[in-house]
């Protein structure tokens, strides 16, 4: 964070330039966030800007099985992390919230459960950041752990459980059905089972997790802060792949979005929040990815619109290429094909709600700044994963009785746990327009600097581009064409400046450091 010395001097060399002045009052509007397909499909704010998410996923209020009783599978989530995401630059935190303590038991719902939800979206809004409500589920639930005393032929194994769903949700299967594939969590016979009873509807299941979302959605549906909903984390193909990736799962999101909607609109004050909606955990491996629908506007077999039809959507894979096994292809082909399915559904948007690289190759680095430049080149967000990773977290154990060794009790991993000059923090901290006037059509980035150059096309004059630049960047200095002066607001990790567009039409904004 700058000194008050660094930040006087920063202003007097700016307001000698005459470019740049200090002080950067906040735009009118609440924040609201839809998505537009007016030009390039796009995230906008209530102020028409294109809107760039950038940011982190937070795990810290999930329930996730815990193995060891001496090492709990995620860290306890404060304000203090939310200041520390504000850092980096970050304006989304994608929040893990999980099925089974929405409802813990059938048609119980949790309402102490919302109230942790909803001091996080207030720790979120004091720094400035938005809120992605993510309906996780890792393998289905935490029940799906195989029992003790249970061996498993190879070339299977043992299996912790998960996240997800209650476990009156879960098939009830012997235990070895809860067997693994030993490099695949999603390959055991109750994890597919338990996703193809979710797909049927058996025992009502799904009609049950609609109610969990309605639930969630009445608490924050006039609420700016939450800035969307994830629908379903990675959901499996269950046991009829290739038809549940297609049809069963648009279905389910033919008839969850609707009940979506009509929960919002039963809240004074309600609003259509953004839908994010991701393909099947295998799309990667299908010929194109799910789900199916028709196009926008036609009928779905309950006579209701399919979701496609609904004008507040995102398109959300999880660009894992050249990271995790089942992501085929390069981090560019994986960016060109999330691209081309966004546009098959009717133009959406896209967005990664996870990327990231693991372990401690030394290529991740390199690979990180590729994933970057494919972000910027195609004008999209992201959510980094994770901020933090406690060493009891199933990702870490995988298998029963397999204690991690590099880690004691109280101490994790991943985002929160980079050194401070990780090359890694240097990339995803880069600047970047948080939102700018009218469509964006350039973004240029440089990482060791912190310096970005940015090009749009205004519909109108009088709206201002917000962007974020790191610390490294001590001296801002803002130039363009049809801009006007540009003012700088310090804040803890870098700068927040601000340029008024003159007028409708191209623009150019340079900020050099």
């Amino acid at each position: 964070m700058k000194t008050a010395v660094t930040a006087l001097l920063c202003a007097a060399t700016m307001a000698a330039g005459g470019a740049t002045a200090v002080a950067a009052p906040a735009e009118p509007g609440d924040g609201r966030l839809s998505t537009s397909t007016s030009g390039a499909p796009r995230i906008v704010d209530d102020l028409g800007r294109t809107v760039l998410l950038r940011g982190i996923n937070v795990n810290g209020l999930g329930e996730y099985y815990q193995e060891f009783p001496d090492l709990d599978p995620t860290m306890p989530l404060t304000e203090a992390d939310f200041a520390g995401i504000a850092t980096q630059g970050f304006n989304v935190v994608r929040l893990i919230m999980s099925w089974s303590l929405i409802e813990p038991q059938r048609g119980v719902f949790d309402h102490s459960y919302l109230d942790k939800i909803a001091q996080a979206t207030e720790w979120a809004k004091a720094h400035d950041i938005g809120v992605i409500l993510d309906m996780h589920q890792d393998a289905w639930g935490p029940a799906v752990a195989t029992p003790d005393g249970v061996s498993c032929p190879a070339p299977l194994a043992t299996s912790v459980g998960w996240d997800g769903a209650p476990a009156w949700a879960t098939a009830t299967m012997g235990g070895l059905a809860t067997c693994r594939l030993a490099d695949s969590r999603e390959v055991s016979v109750v994890v597919q089972q338990s996703f193809e009873n979710f797909y049927n509807d058996v025992n009502g299941i799904q009609g049950e997790f609609i109610k969990s979302w309605e639930f969630v959605v009445r608490r924050f549906a006039a609420d700016p802060t939450v800035v969307g909903y994830d629908l379903l984390n990675e959901p499996s193909p269950g046991l009829s792949v290739g038809i549940n990736d297609y049809l069963r799962l648009g279905a389910m999101y033919d008839r969850l979005i609707p009940a979506i909607r009509a929960a919002e609109a039963s809240v004074p004050g309600g609003f259509s929040h953004t839908a994010y909606f991701e393909p099947s955990v295998a799309s990667s491996l299908l010929p194109t990815p799910g789900p199916a629908t028709g196009s926008a506007g036609s009928a779905g077999s309950s006579g209701e619109p399919r979701f496609t039809s609904d004008p507040n959507l995102v398109y959300a894979p999880h660009i894992y290429n050249e990271s995790l096994p089942l992501a085929v292809g390069s981090i560019e082909s994986g960016f060109a094909a999330a691209a081309k399915a966004a546009e098959g559904y009717g133009g959406t948007p896209f967005f990664s709600g996870e990327w990231g690289f693991f372990g401690d190759d030394a290529s991740n680095p390199e690979k990180v700044a590729r994933y970057a430049a494919q972000e910027d080149a195609y004008l999209v967000g992201g959510t980094w994963w994770q901020w933090k990773q406690a060493c009891g977290d199933p990702h870490n154990v995988q298998h029963r009785e397999n204690r991690p060794d590099w880690c004691q009790a109280g101490e994790f991993g991943e985002f929160e746990s980079f050194p401070a000059d990780s090359p890694i923090r240097a990339i995803l901290s880069r600047a970047y327009p948080r939102a700018v006037p009218g469509e964006l059509t350039a973004i240029r980035a440089d990482v060791p600097s912190g310096a970005l150059e940015v090009e749009g096309v205004a519909d109108r004059a009088g709206v201002s581009a917000d962007l974020w630049v790191p610390a490294r960047c001590a001296v801002p200095e803002v130039s363009g064409t049809n801009i006007g002066a540009g003012t700088v607001r310090s804040v803890a990790g870098g700068s927040r400046v601000s340029v008024p567009v003159s007028g409708a039409g191209e623009y150019t904004i340079t900020v050099a450091c």
